[in-house]
């Protein structure tokens, strides 16, 4: 059973939804600040963020506030890398420049910051990790982006997730 935040946050997604624009998939999904710098057992966690795929875009949000709604133009999309850690999946996309509101440092003093503000910000990529590859919010992203004609990066695999103290069960295999 979903959480009754997440009802709100996919209202708020197919509120914004444009005449005739035809919903693909809905889902879970979860959006790391750094697409090639993450461990995707960290990433993949908590509440996420609701995401509904079209013919047109992907939109996904985490808070209830509609400033928050990330929209990304599929016909934008350069070129897509699918990263993957154990069963965890990620699409990082790299875009053309689009406008979007993120979390700055409120202060600043040479190197060092702190605090919390909102600014709007160019981006040129964008990614969203999975529980897994197969669910219909990535299926749908995949298979949209292949339908544009989005090249295919190289797939990149991540090292397991190793908790402090653990040996990786297949020690042996290892050279």
């Amino acid at each position: 059973m979903r959480a009754e935040y997440f009802h709100r946050w996919m209202d708020l997604l197919v509120a914004r939804l444009e005449p005739g624009e035809r919903v693909l998939a809905r889902g879970r999904a979860f959006e790391p600040r750094d697409a090639l710098r993450f461990d995707l057992s960290s990433v993949v966690s908590g509440p996420g963020c609701a995401v509904v795929v079209t013919e047109r875009r992907a939109r996904w949000v985490s808070r209830d506030d509609q400033r928050w709604v990330r929209s990304l133009p599929l016909d934008l999309v350069r070129s897509s890398t699918e990263i993957t850690q154990a069963h965890r999946y990620a699409l990082a996309l790299d875009h053309q420049g689009i406008e979007r509101l993120q979390w700055v440092p409120a202060h600043q003093l040479l190197w060092w910051s702190w605090g919390n503000a909102e600014a709007v910000r160019p981006v040129t990529s964008s990614a969203l990790a999975f529980s897994r590859r197969d669910t219909k919010a990535a299926r749908a992203i995949r298979s949209r982006l292949q339908a544009v004609g989005v090249p295919a990066g190289e797939p990149r695999s991540l090292p397991p997730h190793r908790r402090r103290g653990q040996e990786l069960p297949y020690r042996v295999l290892r050279a």
